[in-house]
């Protein structure tokens, strides 16, 4: 009888031991369910540079194997759609009419009616800015930057625009263009940025490539993919 029972016992354990060893295989298998279903395998390129490499892969997260092109990237919440379903802006960066965003699926174009296609595992997506139908056959069709920082003090203010490249144009030519930034009245300095005043702790700074202008910079002559800044910071 007193072998039985330590027969059972010894019983028990083995068994109790496979079970044991049979739900932690489960349970690191469903972990790595999880850990692999996190993981984009949808890449995205990006041809000027635009955005940041934290951007790139924040869109990355949200472009999943069996979801569409569309549904992905309106998830991320950082590309919005216009009524037509082309994109608008990518990162609060809106292109002028003369350009819209080029996308590539795999190194093939894909127009916005393309959108609605189902992504699969290590799909690549391209992005870049191309001149409208309307604007192909003009081959001197070149791209400005103005860019808008309102920093900590006026975040709402922030946001990039691609202007067509005009030849001869100055910093003050580019900035008139605009009908959200208004001048003083002798058009040396900027007075409002989208309807917003200074307050008399805070100033306009204006940078060209990083380079902030000095006295009359507001002269200076740009040439094509130069970046034109203008940052609300305190005096």
């Amino acid at each position: 009888m007193e072998k039985g029972i330590k027969r059972a016992i010894v019983f028990i354990i083995a068994v109790s031991l496979i079970l044991a060893g049979c739900n932690n295989d489960k349970s690191k298998e469903a972990t790595a369910k999880v850990y692999a279903g996190d993981v984009s395998t949808i890449l995205i390129s990006e041809k000027d540079d635009f955005f940041s490499p934290e951007i790139i892969r924040d869109l990355e997260k949200y472009l999943q194997q069996g979801e569409t092109i569309h549904e992905g990237l309106q998830n991320s919440g950082i590309v919005t759609f216009a009524d037509d379903g082309a994109i608008r802006s990518i990162s609060q960066v809106s292109l002028s009419p003369a350009f819209v965003w080029g996308l590539e699926l795999n190194k093939k174009k894909l127009g916005k009616d393309k959108l609605d296609t189902v992504l699969k595992d290590n799909d690549e997506i391209g992005i870049s800015i191309e001149p409208t139908e309307q604007r192909k056959s003009d081959n001197n069709l070149q791209f400005t930057v103005l860019k808008l920082n309102g920093g900590s003090i006026q975040p709402g203010i922030s946001h990039t625009y691609i202007l067509p490249y005009v030849e001869n144009q100055s910093v003050r030519d580019m900035l008139l263009s605009t009908d959200f930034i208004k001048l003083s009245m002798n058009k040396r300095f900027i007075d409002t940025v989208k309807g917003y005043s200074p307050k008399s702790i805070e100033k306009w700074v204006i940078k060209v490539n990083s380079k902030e202008l000095v006295e009359n910079g507001l002269d200076m002559k740009l040439t094509p993919q130069d970046e034109v800044e203008i940052r609300l910071d305190r005096s």
